[in-house]
């Protein structure tokens, strides 16, 4: 039986096998390849871009897989055909770990590189009524199956204003993540869970082991629609159809011009609320490096040292410009230790 060193060592004697070998005296990837989060995918991209120009290397390969898909990939083992980092707009999820594990890809420190928001977004116009939500209002509109009379039916709700008098009479039609998308693992966890916990009923009518799946379960009738991983074309849907709302990540107010956010329990996402917090919907967004390939594939250390750059993740630097929140100093420097101390 091989343990989990063994595995480890014995992955990256083919690592290094693979980076040797006669038919290659130069390592067969050149190019830092990076995966994972649509949201993170313009801050990604800014990123290689400007190490690409400055470092004397070529520019860093970025991928939008979506966090999911981004964990997958990277956690599918060590080695030139697996990516070296993954963008993620969530932690790695244990059964992730647990692939990571299992395949020998060795440690994966995560370095916090920002904040970001869930909005909900829709065309701007001064034509159209205001939209103000609760938790509640949107699991109502987004739940497969919801409490009517004591019992638990298919969603029967198709305009806003069923859910509540405060809401616009207007179809309920939202654009939203894939389940790949850490974006709708933010949706899950932020809105329909806390929304789903607001039922007293709810909780009544079903044991509690399944509750879980019960409020993060999405209606498939049409009213919420899969828009795809990349968060810029779903914002461009939105704003082609005023009817329609989408949840996407803050980032996109810079990006698509032309929307309008929705105040959610009461607060609008602004620069300030989601840095202090008080804007319900708010995420930690990380970088996942594999230190089995640093060492291997030119510049991967520098590279993750540049993402957590005073210049590039500070309150003046450009990660904000391009509407991701900077952390506080003190983790913004516990993430420019945690790069400097990276080793194979």
């Amino acid at each position: 039986m091989l343990f989990p060193r063994s595995l480890a060592l014995l992955a990256l004697v083919a690592f290094a096998v693979q980076a040797a070998s006669p038919a290659a005296a130069a390592p067969q990837r050149e190019t830092i390849r990076v995966v994972g989060s649509s949201s993170m995918f313009k801050m990604a991209a800014t990123a290689a871009e400007r190490f690409g120009r400055s470092a004397g290397v070529r520019t860093p390969v970025v991928e939008s897989t979506g966090t999911g898909g981004g964990f997958k990939l990277f956690c599918g083992g060590v080695g030139f055909n697996t990516p070296d980092v993954v963008a993620a707009s969530r932690r790695m999820a244990p059964e992730e770990r647990a692939l990571c594990q299992a395949n020998a890809v060795g440690p994966v420190p995560a370095l916090p590189i920002g904040t970001g928001g869930v909005i909900v977004v829709r065309r701007a116009s001064p034509a159209t009524e205001a939209f103000a939500f609760t938790r509640r209002d949107l699991w109502l509109a987004l739940a497969e199956r919801v409490p009517v009379d004591g019992r638990l039916v298919p969603n029967p709700y198709t305009r806003w204003q069923q859910i509540g008098a405060h809401l616009p009479d207007l179809p309920i039609l939202i654009y939203g993540p894939p389940p790949t998308s850490g974006t709708y693992d933010a949706l899950a966890g932020m809105v329909l869970e806390p929304g789903c916990a607001e039922h007293p009923e709810v909780m009544r009518l079903l044991p509690a082991d399944q509750l879980l799946t019960f409020c993060r379960k999405i209606r498939e009738d049409g009213a919420f629609v899969d828009a795809g991983e990349d968060d810029d074309a779903l914002a461009h849907r939105v704003s082609a159809n005023p009817r329609a709302l989408g949840i996407v990540g803050f980032h996109v107010l810079e990006d698509v011009r032309g929307l309008e956010a929705a105040p959610v329990g009461g607060v609008m996402p602004t620069f300030s609320t989601i840095t202090d917090g008080t804007y319900p919907l708010v995420r930690r967004l990380f970088v996942y490096v594999k230190t089995a390939h640093l060492g291997q594939v030119p510049g991967l250390s520098a590279f993750i040292r540049s993402l957590v750059n005073e210049d590039f993740i500070g309150p003046d630097g450009v990660l904000a410009d391009i509407g991701l929140v900077p952390l506080p100093d003190d983790e913004r420097r516990a993430a420019q230790d945690m790069a400097a101390d990276l080793k194979p």
